[in-house]
């Protein structure tokens, strides 16, 4: 199946189209900012999109609005006091300084990293992804035997992403 991306704007909205050999036009609106994005048959002109685009317009706004009112999780500093998540549980992270290797242990209700005293917060969040990677890898057998007897699907591949 072959695609054309292409941005326009209509009545000062960006909308990405996307044409494919589909049979019907799909409008949708996504976090976390409220993108629109089209995706129409190849078949139809930009004039078509522009018209169904505008038809929506309420149901655009009112969506671009609840993404935009939404809580967002703030920037992470990666210091001691800020609560992080691993496995849907909520942890109070400790920093602390130390000229071992850099590690995170999970004690009780607390996230420790253990970091040399020079790591700034891009070194801080890195060996905190690093982490959370291992553990995700670690648990993906156990996920997959579980999961794909119900689906009934064999998982092709598998990607971490953030």
């Amino acid at each position: 199946m072959s695609t054309d991306r292409q941005h326009i704007t209509v009545v000062g909205i960006a909308v990405e189209v996307v044409r494919k050999e589909i049979k019907h036009l799909h409008v949708g609106v996504y976090p976390p900012a409220g993108r629109v994005r089209v995706a129409a048959p190849s078949r139809l002109d930009d004039g078509a999109v522009r018209l169904a685009v505008v038809s929506r317009l309420g149901w655009i706004r009112r969506k671009q609005r609840a993404f935009a009112g939404q809580d967002r999780q703030s920037q992470r500093e990666i210091v001691t006091g800020e609560s992080h998540y691993f496995f849907g549980r909520r942890y109070r992270l400790s920093v602390k300084k130390a000229e071992e290797t850099p590690a995170v242990r999970i004690t009780g209700r607390t996230m420790e990293l253990r970091v040399p005293h020079a790591y700034d917060r891009e070194q801080r969040d890195a060996v905190l992804q690093r982490w959370y990677r291992r553990q995700l890898r670690a648990a993906l057998p156990s996920l997959l035997a579980k999961w794909e007897p119900r689906v009934g699907r064999k998982v092709g591949e598998v990607r971490i992403r953030r």
